[in-house]
C-alpha cells in the first residue's frame, strides 16, 4: 500500500473546476426536468451554479479561516506554556491565573510566596503553577503540597496547573481532598493559553526559520572528516588495506588504501577551528 500523499496544485485545481463543472450540469438538468427547455434551463442552470459557487467559496474561506484561528492558538499555547519553565512561580501562577479567567470569572487577584489568590463568585481560589520538563509527570506530592499552601491562605477551592501532565494515581487523590482541589494539565493549560496568546505571524515566521533545513555546509563537514584526532584511526585503516592487498594480492583494497593515507596526510595538517553543529 502506497502512503498517503499530499495533493498537488494541478490536481487540486482539476477537483475544483470538476465539482463547479459538475454542480451546473446538474442544476441544468433540474431545470430541464422541469421546463423541458434548454435555453431558459441552461440559463437557469449557470445562475443557481453561480450561486452554489459563491457558497462554496464563502465555505472554503470559513474552514481555512477557522483553520488557521485553530493553528495559532495550538502554536501560541504551546509557546506561552513552554515559557512558563522559565519564570518564577509567582509569574508562571499569574499568567495560568490570567489565562483562567477567560473561561472562570476571577477578579481580585492577590500573589502570594509561591501562587497567586484570586475571588470567583465569593469564593477564595489559589492558584499554583508547577514548572516542569513536559515529559514528566506530576506527582501526590506535588498536589499535597499545593493543597497545603491552599489551606495556609484559607483557600476554599485549589487550582493547580503544571506544564507536564498528572499522574494517575495524582489526579485519583486529588478527588479526595480538601479543599476542593482541580488540577489543570498541560493540554488543558495550552488550550487556555491559545485563547488568550494565539500565535502572531512574528512568532510563526521565527519558528519557520528555526524549524528551515540548513544547507549543506562544505567547510563544516571539511572539519568533521578531517579532524586531527582521526589522523591515526585513518593511518591504521590504510595500513590495514595495503596489508590485505600484499596478503590477497586483489587490487580491489588499493584504492580504500590510497584514500585513507591521504585522509591521514590531510588530516595531519589540517587546522581546524570550532566545531559548528
Amino acid at each position: 500500500m502506497q502512503p498517503l500523499q499530499r495533493p498537488t496544485k494541478v490536481s487540486q485545481t482539476i477537483d475544483r473546476v470538476g465539482l463547479r463543472v459538475l454542480i451546473l450540469v446538474l442544476c441544468f438538468i433540474w431545470f430541464y426536468m422541469l421546463w423541458g427547455k434548454p435555453i431558459q434551463a441552461a440559463a437557469a442552470g449557470v445562475a443557481l451554479g453561480l450561486l452554489w459557487n459563491q457558497v462554496i467559496v464563502y465555505g472554503e474561506k470559513r474552514t481555512l479561516s477557522t483553520r488557521e484561528q485553530s493553528l495559532r492558538r495550538k502554536i501560541g499555547g504551546q509557546l506561552a506554556v513552554d515559557s512558563l519553565s522559565f519564570q518564577s512561580a509567582v509569574s508562571a501562577a499569574s499568567n495560568a491565573a490570567t489565562w483562567i479567567s477567560h473561561a472562570v470569572p476571577l477578579n481580585d487577584f492577590e500573589q502570594t510566596k509561591d501562587g497567586v489568590l484570586a475571588d470567583s463568585e465569593g469564593k477564595r481560589v489559589y492558584i499554583e503553577c508547577l514548572r516542569k520538563h513536559p515529559s514528566s509527570k506530576a506527582s501526590r506530592d506535588d498536589v499535597l503540597s499545593a493543597v497545603r499552601n491552599g489551606k495556609a491562605h484559607a483557600a476554599d477551592v485549589v487550582v493547580l496547573c503544571s506544564t507536564c501532565s498528572f499522574a494517575p494515581d495524582a489526579i485519583a487523590y486529588s478527588d479526595e481532598l480538601t479543599p476542593r482541589t482541580h488540577l489543570l494539565g498541560r493540554n488543558g493549560l495550552i488550550r487556555l493559553a491559545g485563547v488568550s496568546a494565539p500565535a502572531t505571524n512574528e512568532q510563526l515566521h521565527e519558528l519557520g526559520a528555526r524549524t528551515r533545513v540548513k544547507r549543506f555546509d562544505v567547510a563544516a563537514w571539511k572539519s568533521r572528516i578531517l579532524q586531527p584526532g582521526k589522523a591515526k584511526r585513518y593511518c591504521a585503516y590504510g595500513l590495514g588495506m595495503l596489508l590485505l592487498l600484499i596478503i590477497t594480492r586483489q587490487w580491489v583494497f588499493l584504492i580504500p588504501s590510497i584514500a585513507c593515507i591521504a585522509l591521514f596526510i590531510f588530516s595531519r595538517r589540517h587546522k581546524t577551528g570550532p566545531l559548528v553543529l
